[in-house]
């Protein structure tokens, strides 16, 4: 068992965290991963990642450290740690994950035919961390496997019970731990602490597979605020302010929709865009914020990967929740829903160019009780907070005491299988426990049972009726 810590390198600089892996029987120290002097990767997705193009020179293979991979060839097992969002410094976390190499389909064979095709061979069936270019290593890995292929024949009857080794090939054991941090996602080999693969995400936003298509996905959206500073994947048109934008692919292959998520046009008569917004009241975005979007996952009667296809829910710091799906063939989006709530904040400058105590908003999905499939949304400003159904109505509201400094919390720390809401202020922390209502329940199953009797009485007089109607026979002819 090992416990994973990451400490900040340094107050200003975010990029760099150094990870010490404990025993969790012993507490010694098993691995620690001491503070990189890592360049800064660009922002523009052409020119920010060696790992992801086809087409690789001298200095981009030399670039990547030894042991290391590509982390498209572990791209299944990459959209499994999906989604991922990086705001703050407070979005770092670590993640425990089974990493897994793609798998090649093999050529058909064609009779009269012996041509080796090397780009479409199938990959070769390695254990991480071993090297099999040196013969003395492999020399010794066959006489373990020999030896452990004897083992097995004599104790047919043993338990085999999974570590996590260099060998770790069970698909539910945790191989490699995933940091998610503000340059993309690092995946670490959790037996000896090497790094396996590095996929650098562009800042902002949030990268999940939307449309259940097997590809990485990106949706962009900004306020007034940053609206001219923000630049789409892929491009270089700048992001219009209250309007969303999703590109298909790392680096960018195509835009998957644009749309808007102000004050949608409910009578539908022209596309939510600039025109309806101005048939409509007057628009103003300056001063508008928008929080990260998140995915809602949703059912659609298809088998997809857990973290993919689903609904994207978006937040305004006017509180408008707004939502959209993907539209037929994963292009476009489609309009839901959009609900007005009381999840507003500001983060204006004081008179003197200062912002102290910067309000953070909260935008999530979560389970209401644990191992719930479904889940719902939580929306919070700096004086309310709402829970919102997944088809746009309104569950409750939750007073917040003070503006939150933070993100808020949702875990069960009351121990009770529901889950509770933890406030981070300037001031203090403040919990919210969800209970349970027997009162509901009481009155649900009353109100079945007069159901269930009011249909045995009417069935009843309903058969009563019917015999009462039938002529009587007097026996004589």
């Amino acid at each position: 068992m090992y416990v994973l810590q990451a400490s900040e390198a340094g107050n200003v600089d975010v990029r760099h965290f150094a990870l010490y892996a404990f025993s969790g029987r012993t507490g010694a120290l098993r691995w620690s991963r001491k503070n990189e002097n890592i360049q800064a990767q660009p922002t523009d997705a052409s020119a920010m990642i060696p790992q992801h193009n086809y087409k690789l020179d001298v200095h981009a293979l030399n670039s990547r450290h030894p042991g290391e991979y590509e982390c498209r060839q572990f791209r299944e097992s990459i959209l499994g740690v999906m989604p991922h969002h990086w705001d703050r410094r407070e979005d770092t976390f670590l993640q425990l994950a089974h990493f897994r190499k793609h798998k090649r389909k093999e050529l058909k064979k064609t009779q009269g035919k012996n041509v080796v095709n090397n780009v479409h061979k199938p990959i070769e069936h390695n254990p991480l961390g071993k090297d099999d270019t040196n013969r003395i290593s492999k020399v010794i890995g066959k006489a373990a496997d020999l030896a452990g292929s004897a083992k097995g024949k004599k104790s047919l009857h043993t338990v085999y019970i999974p570590t996590i080794t260099n060998y770790t090939q069970v698909w539910w054991v945790p191989n490699v731990v995933v940091a998610h941090e503000k340059e993309g996602i690092e995946a670490i080999h959790l037996a000896s602490g090497r790094t396996l693969c590095k996929l650098h995400l562009t800042e902002g936003g949030l990268h999940a597979d939307i449309n259940g298509d097997g590809v990485l996905d990106h949706v962009q959206v900004v306020g007034g605020n940053g609206a001219e500073q923000t630049v789409v994947s892929g491009s270089m048109e700048v992001l219009k302010p209250c309007w969303a934008v999703a590109t298909s692919g790392v680096p960018v292959r195509e835009q998957l929709f644009n749309v808007s998520i102000c004050h949608y046009n409910h009578l539908n008569l022209f596309h939510h865009g600039d025109f309806s917004r101005s048939f409509g009241r007057s628009f103003d975005p300056s001063g508008l914020e928008v929080a990260t979007p998140v995915l809602l996952e949703r059912d659609d009667g298809h088998k997809h990967r857990r973290g993919s296809h689903g609904d994207i829910i978006f937040l305004t710091s006017r509180g408008e929740v707004t939502s959209y799906t993907p539209g037929l063939l994963g292009h476009d989006a489609m309009w839901r829903w959009q609900l007005s709530t009381g999840a507003t904040w500001s983060n204006l400058p004081s008179p003197s160019g200062m912002m102290e105590n910067v309000v953070v908003p909260t935008l999530k999905t979560f389970s209401l009780r644990a191992y719930d499939p479904k889940q719902v949304i939580i929306a919070g400003g700096d004086q309310e907070a709402v829970v919102i159904s997944p088809d746009g109505s309104l569950l409750t509201s939750i007073d917040l005491p003070a503006p939150p400094t933070h993100a808020l919390i949702l875990e069960d720390f009351s121990g009770d299988g529901l889950t509770d809401v933890i406030l981070v202020t300037s001031g203090g922390v403040y919990g919210f426990v969800q209970t349970r209502q027997p009162g509901a329940l009481f009155f649900s199953t009353l109100v079945g049972f007069l159901i269930v009797v009011i249909g045995v009485i009417f069935v009843s007089l309903h058969l009563n009726s019917s015999n009462g109607g039938k002529p009587r026979s007097n026996g004589q002819r």
